[in-house]
């Protein structure tokens, strides 16, 4: 039992002595101590320790450590080849979807500009068809009554050449009647021959009635009646002119009509051609801009997929950069060491084997 606690104390003893040199070499000590705490500065140690195990020549460690190095700055040369040729990537990339975002978004302006237009002019010109179509329903209705009052007025005038003439004709009966009565007849003997007449017969119930006249008021009925007559006669030459003139009128007012009709219709064409025009118009302005805002989505998720990438590449350079600088500081510091402080360190790697 004595024995086995004077033999740890003696292996406690040795590992004190390596990790706590004496004084002259004690900063040799405390840089390579904290060479341990870093992956590659223990890996070197590692590989240092065991080629100087093997007896190898201070050479061959100095050369692996110059050939570590230099594949390390060669690493980052081609890693900065590489961020140069990454950023110019990214810079490319980005301002062509910053392209593509300004264009799709100034299509979208300008899509959304047409088919406010677009729109405004179909509202325009759907109004402008309703008022064509009811100007026009109005023209037919006005033609419809004009027609329908042209034809009461003819039917109106063709009943007057009928009656009109009758009553000249019956006036001239009258005339000739009065013409061969005598005047102041007895009033008796009139009245029982218009008792016998009746309602049958008023002509002869008039002459009858005239006879009872004086000569004077007899004539003054004559002379009534004789202007009747040349008055109807006239009326019947009048109303033929009236006719005439009526019919004429009524034949502008129908050209008139059918010419405003006409000149509706030709505007309501081309309202409705402008119509269809607008509207073929409105649909492409609308596909444009519903293409333009897939092509703004997809540029927009696509720089920001790149903008991603190119932060986690400068990440990586970034990382990788800062490992590989303090590697070749590790390494330098190794070959430093050993290169001035070789004592010490050959002290600590013996150390380390044991």
């Amino acid at each position: 039992m004595k024995a086995l606690l004077i033999l740890g104390l003696v292996i406690f003893t040795q590992a004190v002595f390596v990790k706590h040199a004496s004084e002259p070499h004690a900063a040799v000590f405390a840089q390579l101590e904290a060479l341990e705490d870093h992956p590659l500065g223990k890996k070197i140690l590692d590989t240092i320790a065991l080629q100087m195990k093997n007896k190898s020549p201070l050479s061959d460690i100095a050369k692996m450590l110059q050939d570590l190095r230099e594949n390390l700055v060669l690493q980052q040369q081609d890693a900065e080849l590489v961020h140069v040729a990454q950023e110019a990537d990214c810079e490319a990339e980005i301002y062509g979807y910053n392209r593509r975002i300004d264009f799709a978004s100034n299509e979208i302006t300008e899509a959304t500009i047409d088919i406010n237009k677009y729109t405004a002019d179909i509202e325009l010109l759907e109004t402008d068809i309703a008022n064509k179509e009811q100007q026009l329903e109005i023209l037919a209705n006005q033609e419809e009554q004009l027609r329908q009052k042209r034809a009461e007025d003819h039917d109106a005038f063709e009943e007057r050449q009928i009656t009109t003439p009758k009553v000249v004709e019956a006036l001239d009966v009258i005339a000739a009647k009065l013409s061969a009565i005598q005047p102041e007849a007895d009033a008796e003997a009139v009245l029982a021959e218009l008792e016998r007449v009746g309602g049958n017969n008023p002509i002869l119930a008039l002459v009858q009635l005239a006879s009872t006249f004086s000569a004077e008021k007899l004539q003054n009925v004559q002379d009534k009646i004789a202007e009747l007559r040349a008055s109807l006669e006239q009326s019947i030459i009048d109303d033929q002119e009236e006719e005439v003139q009526a019919q004429l009128n009524f034949e502008a007012q129908i050209v008139e009509i059918n010419e405003q009709r006409a000149a509706l219709q030709s505007e309501k064409a081309d309202s409705e051609t402008k119509l269809g025009q607008a509207q073929v118009q409105l649909a492409a302005a609308k596909k444009r801009k519903y293409d333009a805002g897939r092509e703004l989505d997809s540029a927009t998720r696509g720089k920001v997929a790149k903008e991603a990438e190119c932060e986690a590449w400068r990440t990586q350079y970034a990382r990788d950069t800062e490992q590989r600088t303090v590697e070749i500081g590790i390494i330098r510091q190794v070959e430093q060491i050993l290169a001035t402080k070789l004592e010490g360190a050959s002290s600590y790697i013996k150390g380390r084997i044991n």
